[in-house]
């Protein structure tokens, strides 16, 4: 026997009402989700612009990494709290977070490079590293929040 032969067909009226609860159960599904993924990457823009204006404006090396270890408890923080156990992910959210972070990344270790190399003491050039390595953190994250 096949499943269509043991279960009668739904009346129009049950079927309007299946198909309610289903919409209203995949909204709480996406509500409970509540954008983490936008959310991890705004803050990770941010933490991101934070640590190199704090470059800026710290001379020595005990200072950077002192910054620099600060800046990885965040990072730690708000993958805790915002991707561990995250209920769902948007469709096509894959191929936003690759690009954000990628693009992000690229960004970040060529002015960490740049900067720790040639330019330490140029405070102008910490603070245009930290408009450029933030936007593309701060992109993906309006794109996740508008998927």
């Amino acid at each position: 026997m096949t499943e269509n032969e043991t279960t009668p067909a739904p009346t129009p009226d049950e079927a309007r009402a299946l198909l309610a609860r289903s919409a209203a159960a995949a909204g709480t599904l996406r509500a409970s989700g509540q954008n983490r993924h936008a959310l991890w990457l705004t803050g990770h823009a941010t933490s991101t612009f934070m640590f190199f204006v704090g470059l800026s404006t710290i001379p020595d090396d005990t200072g950077a990494l002192t910054l620099a270890g600060a800046y990885g408890a965040v990072l730690l923080a708000l993958s805790l709290a915002w991707l561990r156990g995250a209920p769902v992910t948007k469709q096509g959210m894959g191929l936003r977070w690759v690009a954000a972070v990628t693009t992000w990344g690229v960004v970040y270790a060529i002015a960490l490079v740049v900067g720790l190399t040639w330019l330490r003491e140029s405070v102008l050039w910490w603070l245009a590293a930290a408009v450029l390595a933030t936007f593309p953190l701060a992109r993906g994250a309006w794109r996740e929040a508008h998927a």
